[in-house]
This record gives C-alpha cells, sequence and structure tokens, in this order.
C-alpha cells in the first residue's frame, strides 16, 4: 500500500469516525436476537465504545504497518472480550459490520485499502493462535540465533538477550494474561490497557538490564520506584504485583527453561518485595542539615517557580562567603534528589521538574566563573552522560567538582553516541570518563562504552567512573560493568579518581 493513500485512508476514518460508528452499531443491532432492555442499552453503550476503538486502532495501523499492525490489533482486543465472557465471533461480527460500512461511506479505492486491513483481522481472528492462557504455550518461541559472543558471556547474557529478542511477544503476552485474571478490570480500565502494554516493555527491559548483570536487587530498586509512581497515580500497588505475576508466567512459557529460570527468579523477589510494605523515602532536604535552612529556602524558590529569588537566595548566600563547593554539595545535590522524589511521587509535574531543573542550570551558568580554581591540577577529565541518558545534571555537577579541584574538565552533556566520548577523549587526552547513567536500562549503554573504551588504545591509561541512581542502589554494580570505580556523590567521585591515579603512580 502506498503511504499517502494510507494516510488519505486514515484522515477519511477519523472524519468520518461517528458516522461510521452509528452505521456499524445499527447492522450489529440488526443481526443479532434482542436482549431485555436494560442490557441492550449497557451492551450497546460497551459495544459504540469498542467500535469506536476498532476505527482508532484501523487509522492508526493504515498509517504505519498496515493490515500486519491491525491484525495483532484484533488478536489482542480478542483476548481481552474472551475474558468478559464475550465470544470471539462477537468481535468477528463488528469487523464485517464495520466493513460493510466502510465500503458504503469511503470512496471505493479508500475503502479497499481500509476493507483489505479489516480482512487481514478477521483473519487473525479466524486462523491465527490467540493469545490467551491456554493459547500461550501453543505459540512456537522463535530460537535465539547462534551468538558466540553471547556463549562467552555466560549464561545471564544469553538469558538477557533471549528476553530481549521475545520483549514484542512478551508483552503483549503478560498484558492479556494479567487482564484474563481480572476480567473486571478489562472492562473498567479500557483506555489504560494500551499504558499497561508500553509498561510492559518498560518492566522487560530493566529485567533483561538486571539479568545480564546478575543482580535482582537493580530490578527490586525498579519495582520499588515504579509501585510509588502507581501510588501517587491512585493506582493500586496490586496491579503492578498482578503484572510482574503474569509476565513470569509468560515467560516460562515463551522461553527455554534454562533461560526463564532466572528472569522468574528476579521477578519473584520483586514480587516479595513489593509485597513486604512500602517504606516512605524521606526527603532530601532538611532544616538541620549541614546548609539546611539555605536549601530549604532555594527549593521553595525552585518549587514556586520563582527564579530570581532562588538566584538571588545563592547569590546572597555566595556575597557572605559561603564557598561554592559547599552550596554544589549541600543545596544544589539534596535540592536536585527532592525535585527527582517529588516527581516519582506524583507531587509536581514533569514540567514543573524541567523547569526547577532548569532553574538550577541556569544559576550553575552564573557561577562558573567562581567555579575555576587558579590552582590548576595538570589533570583532565571528560564527563558525560551516557547514550539514551537525557539527565545531563548529575554529570554537570561532577565536572564542576573536578573543575573546583584545579582539573581541566571537558562536560559533552546528555546522551553522547559512545565512539564520540571515546573519540573526545583521545583528543583531550583525559586522564579521567565519567559516566552518568539514570535508569537500569542505561546499563548496557555503560557497558557498551566501558568495553569499548578498554578496546580503544588511545584510552589504555584513562580511569573509568561510573555513577547516578542504580550505582547508588546496588553495591559494587560499577565492577560488573568494568568500570575502575564509582561515587555516591559528585564531591566523593574526585577523591576517588585522585586515588586510583594515585595508586598507579605508585
Amino acid at each position: 500500500m502506498a503511504i499517502p493513500e494510507g494516510n488519505t485512508a486514515a484522515d477519511e476514518l477519523l472524519a468520518r469516525r461517528e458516522p461510521l460508528k452509528d452505521a456499524t452499531i445499527g447492522r450489529i443491532e440488526a443481526a443479532r436476537r434482542a436482549p431485555g432492555e436494560g442490557g441492550e442499552r449497557e451492551d450497546t453503550a460497551r459495544c459504540r465504545e469498542d467500535v469506536g476503538a476498532h476505527v482508532d486502532a484501523l487509522a492508526a495501523a493504515l498509517r504505519a504497518a498496515g493490515a500486519a499492525q491491525f491484525g495483532e490489533y484484533c488478536a489482542f482486543t480478542a483476548v481481552f472480550l474472551e475474558g468478559l465472557g464475550v465470544p470471539r465471533s462477537a468481535l468477528g461480527a463488528a469487523l464485517d459490520a464495520l466493513s460493510e460500512t466502510v465500503g458504503e461511506q469511503l470512496a471505493p479505492t479508500l475503502a479497499a485499502i481500509a476493507q483489505g486491513a479489516l480482512a487481514a483481522g478477521r483473519q487473525r481472528l479466524d486462523a491465527s493462535p490467540i493469545v490467551t492462557p491456554v493459547a500461550l504455550a501453543s505459540i512456537p518461541a522463535e530460537p535465539p540465533a547462534h551468538d558466540d559472543a553471547a556463549e562467552a558471556r555466560g549464561r545471564a547474557a544469553e538469558a538477557a538477550t533471549a528476553l530481549a529478542r521475545a520483549a514484542p511477544r512478551l508483552a503483549p503476552m503478560s498484558v492479556a494474561l494479567s487482564y484474563m485474571r481480572r476480567p473486571g478490570d478489562a472492562l473498567a480500565h479500557r483506555a489504560r490497557r494500551g499504558r499497561c502494554l508500553e509498561d510492559a516493555r518498560r518492566h522487560i527491559d530493566q529485567l533483561a538490564a538486571a539479568v545480564e548483570l546478575e543482580t535482582p536487587a537493580l530490578f527490586g530498586d525498579y519495582a520499588d520506584w515504579v509501585r510509588s509512581l502507581l501510588t501517587s497515580f491512585g493506582v493500586d500497588p496490586a496491579e503492578l504485583v498482578n503484572h510482574l505475576g503474569a509476565l513470569g508466567d509468560a515467560i516460562a512459557l515463551a522461553l527455554p527453561e534454562h533461560l526463564a529460570e532466572a528472569p522468574r527468579r528476579y521477578l519473584a523477589a520483586a514480587i516479595d518485595r513489593l509485597t513486604a510494605g512500602h517504606v516512605e523515602i524521606p526527603s532530601f532536604v532538611q532544616p538541620d542539615a549541614p546548609l539546611g535552612v539555605l536549601a530549604c529556602a532555594y527549593l521553595d524558590a525552585q518549587l514556586q517557580g520563582d527564579r530570581w529569588r532562588a538566584i538571588n537566595v545563592i547569590r546572597d548566600a555566595v556575597d557572605a562567603g559561603t564557598p561554592i563547593k559547599d552550596i554544589y554539595a549541600h543545596v544544589f545535590q539534596p535540592c536536585q534528589y527532592e525535585i527527582g522524589r517529588l516527581w516519582q511521587a506524583h507531587q509536581i509535574s514533569i514540567a514543573e521538574e524541567h523547569h526547577c531543573t532548569a532553574i538550577t542550570q541556569t544559576i550553575l551558568s552564573h557561577l562558573y566563573p567562581l567555579v575555576f580554581n587558579a590552582d590548576r591540577a595538570g589533570r583532565r577529565l571528560v564527563a558525560t552522560s551516557v547514550d539514551g541518558n537525557l539527565h545531563e545534571i548529575g554529570a554537570r555537577f561532577v565536572a564542576d567538582f573536578f573543575e573546583m579541584a584545579g582539573w581541566d574538565t571537558f562536560y559533552l552533556g546528555a546522551s553522547t553516541p559512545a565512539q564520540d566520548v571515546i573519540d573526545e577523549v583521545a583528543r583531550r587526552q583525559a586522564d579521567v570518563l565519567a559516566v552518568s547513567a539514570t535508569l537500569g536500562e542505561h546499563l548496557r549503554s555503560v557497558h557498551k562504552l566501558i568495553t569499548a573504551a578498554r578496546h580503544d588504545g588511545r584510552c589504555r591509561d584513562v580511569v573509568l567512573l561510573v555513577g547516578g541512581q542504580p550505582f547508588r542502589a546496588v553495591h559494587g554494580l560499577w565492577r560488573q560493568l568494568g568500570a575502575d570505580g564509582s561515587a555516591p556523590t559528585a564531591e566523593e567521585a574526585v577523591r576517588v579518581a585522585q586515588a586510583l591515579l594515585a595508586a598507579r603512580s605508585a
């Protein structure tokens, strides 16, 4: 199908969405027996919503992958309907009725395009296995391609690779299985089904990262974070437990036993952690901490969106003789942690989090001339956020602390590709490369960067430091990735780097 024709057909479908729904419902009602009056209203209302979803999904498929995508939508929808006790034939009848209506209301060329996708959806229902708890085991698992490198890395890497390859199948399988066990939720959630599918993909990414590193605590920390986020949105954490349990069952059916064992064990550990009770994360900004009063005043200005007040709070502290290093360590850093905690707890929006971070970045720029140390150390640092990590302020803190220690620093910002980082390290003749990761899914990029640096002769003597939330959550994780060290704070990173360089010189 030509893309312009598919887009035009999609536009026509959406422009005629309501007339299409009305005519399709009329056909469905005419073809079936009339139930009781009360049931008819409820059933018709639900059917209207479903037909509207079919139209939306058909339009989306015509703009993207076409018939194949709509076929998968039909298979996925059949799972939910069967969970509610609605036979698959009812969905088929709705698709047939919609196809007839499309033929009446769209121009022949556009109608043919849409009807082709509808026919593919009908065929998917009639001829292909549907992902239900009974049918899950009948779907053949695609055997992973032979990979000598994966074998060399061991079974953990092999299991992680299998998870990543199976992710496109595992995500819908797990969500479908979870809803089949809770058919009431399948009806009530509606639009949230799609979000659950996105979440399932993220769960698999995080699980694969933890399995590859043989670190169950990494996935457990992620599960805690998701629970806090769901709770802040008013979602029962039991939903997460149900979805993770279903993911474990889907993995057991989709992967060979020796590859499924570790992921299922990690999921079970996370579920145990989730059901053991929630521990509230305390505020990172406390009045009795060093510079705590100043930090509280600065945080309040950030949360109020008052950039000038925030600037003046810091400017007054500098004028009063407060060391820049202490402001970084005891004001900026805990306030950034607190902003992240508040967003996680849904007490501030993403927009507010971004604005608060932008305020700090603005002030860092104002303070930068004061960061330079006249006594130079004769050392050079390159600092970056790993490829895929858009959170850059942690790496910025690290670079500034090294600058205050007299180093020449080269800060590369967010999401820098590995080869570009290595080229810059070589060009600057850096002594240390500091890499920041925020989420577990960034760890593959960290490992890729470290491996590439180790194999590049230009970086033979470079000290590799890593930092970020995954390394604070899991003790010793940096060793597994092949780094030389890690530190919980930007200030501590300077001491670690100096100690490592001194040990090499000894």
